[in-house]
């Protein structure tokens, strides 16, 4: 009687346990996304969802994120998770001049769960661009958490 109690105190402990050592099964990335917006004279300056030929981005002085992707009408990238700012090189096709963006940002550390562990989150404060091919940037959301939503806009 007294192994059978023993067997299931262990049982009833090890179940207790269960969830705080969970293997994470959440998408944890925090990523900016920005689309592609082109405003056409010739209609009216309407506006409209474009794609480029040869989309190249990367973070300065970091690996490239997109490396002549072809019509891609948005894009994905994770800002640093060091520094309160990252730039990236960011140029629509190889005969165009490139652009550069510059991100400025404030970081808070968000714990999720013990089998997830801590994501950074990001408040975009301000976003500056070189104007060879932008025209403008639009911040659509200045948050940038795990829910993925459009960050920005680049207005060409």
């Amino acid at each position: 009687m007294k192994y059978v109690m023993l067997i299931a105190v262990l049982v009833a402990v090890l179940t207790a346990c269960d969830d705080d050592t969970k293997v994470c099964d959440l998408d944890t990335r925090t990523e900016a996304r920005a689309r592609f917006r082109y405003l056409n004279p010739n209609n009216n300056n309407v506006e409209k969802d474009t794609a480029f030929p040869k989309l190249t981005l990367f973070a300065l002085g970091k690996d490239s994120i997109y490396a002549k992707r072809p019509g891609l009408t948005g894009m994905q990238f994770q800002l640093d998770r060091l520094t309160d700012s990252a730039r990236y090189y960011f140029q629509t096709d190889s005969a165009k001049i490139a652009d550069t963006l510059t991100f400025r940002y404030a970081r808070q550390p968000k714990f999720i769960s013990a089998g997830c562990g801590v994501v950074m989150y990001f408040n975009i404060d301000t976003v500056f661009s070189t104007t060879h091919v932008v025209k403008s940037v639009e911040i659509t959301s200045k948050q940038v958490t795990e829910e993925n939503e459009n960050t920005i806009i680049l207005h060409f």
